[in-house]
């Protein structure tokens, strides 16, 4: 059977309904209505309609909604930021209560898919701090692999910020040079480059261009234009 578009569209009103609805469903419609929710119909609604109905979602049946209601809000940012011409997350609308209050009650698969599905959008470090932040990772070190993972410059600055909070462990520092210059893309080259130049790590051994001097240094770690620079990716 069919899932009707028209009905969940008429339902995102209603949260209480629409959970009645939902529920009411097979796997097979559950799945093309997580599928419309998410790519279509949570995407347009106001923002007066979309978070409490996040909220709701989510507090019914985590496991179930939050992927979708991750991929919608990923949408909805896109969205906002091609009619902004920049994804502040204050202009688009991410940083509210409702959100937040979400953040609180994340367990700790729930922060990984709303890091691994948000950090990508944060188009600066102070967004990305935020975000981490609200999800509980306010410690360097756990903040690490995310930002290994995630090929974003504001992710590369502050990873080279919380390696200088474990900057005595000189195995790790050398293990992300590694795990840098393996990727063998162009910025994440220079990024285990500048790593190599901030923490002496002489054992690192490549064809590095990076050239910086220790008053240079200084200045690309405290200020994230100069980082950029320093990247020529500016």
């Amino acid at each position: 059977m069919f899932v009707d578009s028209r009905k969940l569209r008429a339902l995102l009103s209603e949260p209480d309904a629409l959970l009645s609805y939902l529920h009411g469903m097979s796997n097979s419609q559950f799945r093309d209505a997580s599928r419309m929710l998410g790519e279509s119909l949570l995407v347009d609604i106001p923002d007066e309609d979309f978070w409490p109905l996040f909220r709701c979602l989510f507090f019914s049946n985590r496991k179930a909604y939050l992927g979708t209601l991750l991929k919608a809000l990923v949408f909805r940012i896109k969205k906002k930021g091609r009619v902004a011409g920049s994804l502040d997350m204050g202009q688009v609308g991410l940083w509210n209560r409702d959100f937040e209050l979400v953040c609180m009650e994340l367990t700790e698969t729930d922060c990984k898919k709303v890091l691994m599905a948000m950090l990508p959008m944060m188009e600066s470090p102070e967004d990305a701090e935020r975000l981490f932040v609200q999800c509980g990772q306010s410690e360097a070190l756990p903040r690490i692999p995310y930002l290994l993972q995630i090929q974003t410059l504001p992710c590369a600055y502050l990873l080279l910020k919380a390696l200088r909070y474990v900057e005595h462990d000189r195995a790790l520092l050398i293990r992300t040079c590694h795990f840098l210059m393996r990727r063998g893309d162009e910025c994440s080259f220079n990024v285990a480059s500048l790593i190599r130049i901030s923490f002496g790590l002489d054992e690192v051994h490549g064809t590095f261009s990076l050239s910086l001097e220790p008053y240079q240094l200084a200045r690309v770690e405290q200020n994230y234009e100069a980082f950029c620079q320093t990247l020529a990716f500016s």
